[in-house]
């Protein structure tokens, strides 16, 4: 009988905690919005000139943006939803960048850097179009669309338009906050379905593994265990993934490109874990059977994607 006790409670407990977990949500203007409203900006990352909104600027001279971004995080919050918040996630990334007192790194847009800083399950792109016609106005183009910030998929969208109000009456902002109020519910439960997806299966990352010319070995070299680094490496992955979802790979003497691979959402400290977060389990093994650990180099890119090199620099 204490037994079956014991089984219910903990069913009890591990069905609450499933239940308890929500996507954490960032949403942002959409690139299409900030372009059409000007709120774009070029930056040159190592010779290359990339076009990314501005989001700081938009934030500043676009109270209406505050206000639909303050109202879908009140929507969100009706169901326990974690929002970061993107003017206190913009406002860390700067302190972060004067306590430690480095430029930008070259390497990282602004947004890559707000993306690290938030790493959120889920990013949710804003946009909207307000028609005007004498005394009345209306919305003609309302979307919210939500990516996953690991895969840059989508997950998520809704879209509409809404009938004509007094423009004394109603301010953009009213109608944005209307607008917003009519779609949530569905939307919400379409980010749900997605990260219960994830909870089940695992999130999606790519895995890359390259050996450099200066080691003087390669993946089919067979002195780590007596068996090829590349099989090694093939089952460590099998081993440490989400039901064993190593992904599709892509194999030669020199690397191992491999996407898919579903990692658990959470560590044993129930903390976020991404792509370099799962590679640093990886670098422990490859230590474990023999490699120096100056000799291999983990980088992460973006949230989603990490590359680890072996041999020396």
């Amino acid at each position: 009988m204490k037994n079956i006790i014991l089984f219910l409670a903990v069913f009890y407990a591990l069905n609450l905690f499933g239940q308890a977990k929500k996507p954490k949500i960032m949403v942002v203007p959409g690139k299409d919005w900030c372009n059409e409203n000007g709120f774009m900006k070029t930056i040159d990352n190592q010779g290359v000139t990339e076009y990314i909104s501005d989001w700081e600027t938009a934030l500043v001279k676009r109270p209406d943006l505050n206000s639909v971004l303050a109202k879908i995080g009140g929507e969100m919050a009706k169901d326990n939803f974690p929002l970061e918040g993107l003017q206190q996630t913009i406002d860390n990334v700067k302190q972060d960048r004067l306590e430690e007192g480095v430029r930008s790194d070259v390497n990282s847009s602004p947004i890559d850097q707000i993306r690290a800083k938030a790493k959120s399950d889920i990013e949710v792109h804003l946009y909207w179009k307000i028609e005007s016609q004498g005394p009345r106005k209306r919305i003609t183009d309302f979307r919210l669309v939500a990516f996953d910030t690991y895969t840059n998929k989508q997950v998520a969208d809704a879209q509409g338009s809404a009938d004509w109000a007094s423009a004394s009456q109603y301010s953009d902002a009213d109608l944005l906050r209307e607008a917003v109020q009519s779609k949530m519910d569905e939307f919400k439960s379409k980010l749900q379905a997605h990260f219960d997806e994830l909870f089940k299966n695992g999130r999606e990352i790519t895995f890359n593994v390259y050996t450099k010319d200066a080691w003087g070995r390669d993946l089919t070299t067979e002195e780590y265990g007596g068996d090829e680094l590349s099989y090694l490496i093939t089952d460590w992955l099998t081993a440490n993934t989400v039901q064993g979802r190593a992904g599709t790979s892509t194999s030669t003497e020199t690397r191992i490109l491999c996407s898919g691979v579903r990692i658990p959402l959470y560590d044993a400290q129930n903390r976020a874990i991404d792509a370099k977060g799962f590679a640093r389990g990886f670098k422990r093994y490859l230590k474990s059977i023999g490699i120096v650990s100056d000799l291999i180099f983990v980088d992460g890119v973006g949230l989603g994607k990490v590359n680890i090199y072996i041999g020396p620099k």
